[in-house]
């Protein structure tokens, strides 16, 4: 249920000042992580290792929050403030060490105290707000990020540029990390008393349609996370391209980002429905221009028609809050990102530099994602709505008894596993017994 409209708005106004200051946070230090992994000697095989463990970490962890989402509606301010603060603190530890597994695991705390900031500032949002308001902020927060980022950015690469090698990721990681400590000041002073001992229904009344969007989530930010892997090494590598290459393609973006965030935020989902067909051809693009320089006007398209597609998600759980909750809205819609990175880094660590793999890899997963928009979610499908919310049962039932089938399956194979265990085990047993007894019978 939203607040009244003076406390919405106060809402609204907070959440888009924590981002402002958040995005240059990010870029300061998560945006500038896999330069400093490869600055101290890492390769693909162990970023895309720390990247994975930390976002199947992530993904544990709002599994368990899914299962038992009552922790989002209890003590909401404590909680929200402590993940807050607790993400930024990990950034000054991270680089004073370069220990694989202890930055792993400072990385994983990291990623997971980033999931419960992420899952709790949806809740409030989804939670305070209304439908209308929802997309609003949504916009807002997406371009104050692409601002910040921009501002993150320039000083981020003006300080590697100007710091002494030593000491550049300790300052770098530390600036960054006191910034985004003011962002937890300022979402401190949110009153979120109304959240306290929230419900939420125990029953989803249309699980089809959670089913289908989550898919398309899913589905269409991994082959996002996909491109995003191996698009600035193909530029540089396979087509000669210069260094400052990839964050001149960076910064494009952002700024792309930041204008399509104003633009898309009150279009309805035809029009979004075409910025999602319309980012499906950025692959292609990709594969069919050798020049480098040409890449920074496809990374300005790709990032105007990614904004939209993105939206997509994010308004039709803004339209499903009414009955499925605001708890449950929050933490999924937070799993799809991290869900996301870890096929992506699975997809790194698999394929590796194979880039027409990698493309195509991301084309269809984006071809996939639009045929899920085109033909089973019924808010969005071209076709008669009747007939997507159909499609939509029977790709719901038949992944559902899949899944069923799966597990009968599994549980069939571990107690036939069990049983060859303990046949094995009997022999061993038996097989040590008469050797002790031919060991006392030669004694004897």
């Amino acid at each position: 249920m939203a607040v009244n409209p003076k406390a919405s708005w106060k809402i609204v106004w907070i959440l888009t000042l924590e981002i402002l200051l958040a995005g240059a946070y990010v870029s300061l230090t998560r945006g500038l992580f896999v330069i400093y992994l490869a600055s101290i000697g890492y390769n693909i095989n162990s970023i895309s290792l720390v990247m994975f463990s930390s976002a199947l970490a992530s993904i544990v962890f709002g599994l368990l929050i899914y299962k038992h989402p009552q922790f989002l509606t209890r003590r909401v301010k404590p909680k929200l403030i402590a993940f807050h603060a607790s993400e930024r603190i990990m950034w000054l530890l991270i680089p004073l060490t370069r220990s694989l597994p202890v930055i792993l695991s400072l990385y994983s705390i990291q990623l997971v105290s980033s999931f419960f900031v992420s899952a709790f500032i949806s809740y409030i949002a989804y939670g305070s707000l209304t439908e209308d308001m929802i997309r609003d902020v949504t916009a807002k927060r997406s371009a104050a990020n692409g601002i910040s980022s921009i501002i993150g950015f320039f000083a981020g690469t003006l300080l590697l540029a100007l710091l002494p090698p030593e000491d550049k990721f300790k300052d770098i990681f530390m600036m960054g990390s006191l910034i985004g400590l003011i962002s937890t000041l300022i979402i401190s002073t949110l009153n979120l008393s109304h959240l306290e001992g929230r419900g939420f229904p125990r029953v989803v009344e249309e699980p089809e349609k959670i089913f289908s969007s989550s898919l398309f989530s899913i589905i269409f930010l991994s082959g996002s996370n996909i491109l995003g892997i191996a698009w600035a090494p193909y530029v540089i590598r396979r087509l000669g391209g210069a260094d400052y290459m990839a964050s001149l393609m960076s910064l494009a973006g952002t700024i792309s980002n930041t204008i399509a965030s104003l633009f898309w935020r009150k279009r309805t989902f035809k029009a979004l429905r075409v910025s999602l067909m319309a980012n499906a051809l950025g692959p292609i693009f990709i594969l069919v221009t050798p020049w480098p320089i040409a890449h920074t006007t496809i990374s300005i398209y790709t990032s105007f028609t990614y904004t939209g597609s993105s939206f997509i998600t994010a308004f039709l759980f803004a339209r499903y809050n009414r009955w499925f909750g605001a708890v449950r809205s929050s933490i999924l819609l937070v799993l799809f990102n991290n869900c996301a990175q870890m096929v992506a880094s699975l997809v790194g660590l698999f394929i590796k530099e194979d880039f027409i793999a990698v493309f195509l890899a991301a084309l269809i997963a984006k071809l996939l994602a639009a045929l899920l928009v085109l033909f089973v979610i019924p808010e969005t499908a071209i076709i008669p709505e009747e007939i997507a919310r159909t499609y939509s049962e029977i790709l719901y039932n038949n992944s559902l008894m899949g899944y069923q089938m799966g597990v009968e399956l599994s549980k069939e194979t571990i107690m036939v596993s069990f049983r060859f265990l303990a046949l094995l085990l009997s022999i061993m047993t038996l097989y040590l017994i008469y050797y002790l007894l031919w060991l006392l019978m030669s004694l004897g």
